[in-house]
């Protein structure tokens, strides 16, 4: 990625199923193990409806949890600054 080009996850909501597959890359990506308390992602199912996706702070839009996504919830763009 050049110093020209920014990274942005784009989330599709309705897409989710609350595998939660992103949340285990993204921890493991940062940590070297599975675990869904240390992802930068999270993925809450309130009362079973639809999941909501959100990003901690220290997500550095590395875009694993978009590149392993299998049903198309989360979509990483390059942008141009």
């Amino acid at each position: 990625m050049s110093s020209k080009t920014r990274r942005k996850i784009i989330t599709h909501e309705e897409q989710c199923v609350g595998c939660r597959i992103c949340q285990l890359w993204c921890s493991y990506q940062f940590t070297g193990k599975f675990s869904f308390s240390k992802a930068f992602i999270k993925i809450e199912e309130p009362y079973g409806l639809e999941p909501k996706i959100s990003f901690l702070e220290d997500c550095t839009t590395c875009g694993q949890c978009a590149d392993h996504c299998l049903y198309g919830a989360l979509e990483k763009i390059e942008e141009g600054m």
